[in-house]
């Protein structure tokens, strides 16, 4: 049975109290109860409101500001709002996103977990701020999007072992696009902001200047390029050593990547070279937070993005430029299928201990599976199997060679 995965979208205009009334208002109408908790209850640590203020106050006043609508929306009060969505002190489980950025485009998969995805993609025009339209993270943070001067970022977690008092990276994405008008401007920015934790910040601009920005609290790197690909591990040298021990998935994702980025094509193509639930680059283990939720694509000449929600989708287009001039958007829901239409696709599963009899798995194709004690016994049919690459009838063959056996 296909899970449906609905996106509310809300579009906001005004001061920076007025957007933040208005999304959480927004919010409110569709999520009831739940519009406090967007992502379920998490558990709030440590919590300084005057190392919050200081924070925002010097690098992101507007943010404040918002916090201030929020909490009169959500009718709750102001420090409860600064708690919950000043972005400091939450629990962040990690996430796995890809993108690639070439030809003038940046395609972008996050993949994550249904139950802690905050379902918004949200347009945001406030005074002082570059207008915006990008994916919310717990109201105040974005994971990605791009702004009315086409720069475009995302977000890839890499490692919160390293962690400092800062700012984390769903709140540095959402001032990138408040601030930034280009990517070395973004540069710029990251070079001087205070990173918590460890993450990748992929980035294009209507130039068509692309580079990732690898940061940790204690030291960053800047990759540029013609072409460049994003998972989540580090790729500098000098910043390899603050990689997870296991980023197996990450690297694994890359050379998909790095094909298309070298072989560009246009928006519509990249969009369902990332979204097909058959993708390499798509992702189905929701339980462990890293199944493909959105894609995105942007064209930031043409101020233009496209959108999908979960897989094989019909993009959504959406024009930054338009809605910036004060257009509406015309949609206030969009909705996809968790990991495609395609119900011959099983991922995120755990079959430890199944038993599978009498089944048809010609041209099945498996990736990432565990396959520890398992046993295939009699009976199999492995005409044309492969193992990495090299036919199943082959390495029997060779075992048999090696066991004195004839066939």
């Amino acid at each position: 049975m296909l899970k449906t995965l609905p996106v509310d979208v809300f579009e906001c205009r005004g001061s920076p109290y007025d957007v933040g009334y208005q999304l959480a208002t927004g919010y409110k109408k569709v999520r009831r109860t739940r519009a406090r908790w967007p992502q379920g209850k998490l558990r709030i640590g440590s919590f300084d409101i005057e190392d919050a203020r200081r924070t925002l106050l010097s690098f992101a006043p507007n943010i404040w500001e918002e916090l201030r609508g929020i909490a009169d929306g959500l009718e709750i009060t102001f420090g409860e709002a600064v708690a919950a969505f000043s972005n400091g002190r939450l629990q962040y489980p990690q996430r796995g996103c890809s993108a690639v950025m070439s030809g003038g485009l940046y395609g972008r998969n996050y993949d994550f977990s249904p139950r802690r995805y905050d379902r918004a993609l949200v347009a945001a025009q406030s005074t002082g701020s570059f207008a915006s339209i990008g994916f919310a993270d717990r109201y105040t943070g974005r994971v990605d999007g791009m702004n009315e001067r086409g720069l475009c970022i995302g977000l890839h977690f890499v490692n919160e072992a390293i962690w400092r008092p800062g700012l984390v990276s769903i709140l540095i994405v959402r001032i990138l696009l408040d601030q930034c008008a280009s990517t070395e401007a973004a540069i710029g920015l990251l070079q001087r902001l205070p990173h918590g934790l460890g993450a990748n910040y992929s980035l294009l601009d209507a130039d068509g200047a692309a580079a990732v920005v690898e940061a940790m609290p204690d030291r960053l790197a800047v990759r540029r390029g013609d072409w460049l690909t994003c998972t989540n591990h580090f790729q500098a040298g000098e910043m390899q050593a603050a990689n997870r021990p296991n980023h197996g998935s990450s690297k694994r994702r890359l050379p998909p990547l790095e094909h298309w980025a070298q072989n560009p094509v246009d928006a519509f193509a990249l969009f369902h070279l990332l979204n097909d639930a058959r993708s390499p680059a798509f992702h189905h283990n929701y339980a462990a937070f890293a199944g493909t939720l959105h894609t995105m694509v942007c064209d930031p000449v043409k101020g233009e993005m496209l959108i999908g929600i979960g897989g094989d989708a019909a993009p959504q287009v959406f024009s930054v430029k338009a809605w910036t001039g004060g257009s509406p958007l015309g949609v206030d829901r969009l909705k996809g299928y968790l990991g495609g239409k395609d119900a011959k696709i099983f991922a995120g599963q755990d079959l430890s201990g199944a038993e599978f009899r009498d089944l048809n798995l010609a041209s099945a194709r498996f990736d990432d599976i565990n396959f520890v004690n398992a046993e295939i016994t009699a009976n199999c049919n492995f005409k044309g199997m492969r193992l990495a690459g090299v036919p199943v009838e082959e390495l029997l063959a060779v075992y048999r060679r090696t066991r004195g056996e004839t066939k």
